[in-house]
């Protein structure tokens, strides 16, 4: 199992970053391939679960495990796929307020990568993907167009588990 941190400032007020990240239904709007995925979700708040048909990835599930709009904190869980040959994950994202009305947008979590891959590798990959995120978030905020960078095992999944 292996402990993972990706952390960036903004000067996007908490409550503007927090607004939209805490929607489990929104991952869509600031990933790479999101315009070319799908996501259904069932049920509401703490137990609701997204199935995602990701174009990059191909089909990912989350159950959600923590929505905390005081705290400013979602996480969620692996529940199908195995996205960039993950075997399973929980993730924590939460805005903390900044100085001079910014944030802090932070994304903790742990994984356990497929039995046939090096885990080092694959939270690596995830601390990428976490990043692309955030940066997608940001540039959604801001009304930019999002400079993603490149995603290592990315279509893993899509490559081995057919």
């Amino acid at each position: 199992m292996i402990e993972i941190e990706h952390r960036r400032d903004t000067d996007l007020s908490a409550d503007a970053v927090w607004d939209e990240l805490r929607h489990f239904d929104r991952v869509l709007n600031w990933i790479p391939g999101g315009d070319q995925s799908t996501i259904t979700v069932q049920g509401e708040g703490v137990g609701a679960v997204r199935e995602l048909q990701l174009a990059t990835q191909g089909p990912v599930g989350h159950r959600l495990l923590i929505l905390d709009d005081e705290r400013r904190m979602l996480s969620y869980e692996l529940t199908d796929g195995k996205p960039i040959g993950m075997q399973d994950y929980v993730v924590v994202a939460t805005v903390t307020p900044a100085d001079r009305g910014g944030c802090t947008i932070r994304w903790s979590g742990r994984m356990t990568a497929d039995a046939s891959l090096d885990e080092e590798e694959v939270g690596r990959a995830l601390e990428v993907a976490l990043a692309n995120m955030t940066t997608g978030l940001i540039a959604r905020l801001k009304g930019e167009v999002p400079a993603f960078v490149r995603q290592p095992n990315e279509d893993w999944q899509l490559r081995n588990t057919r």
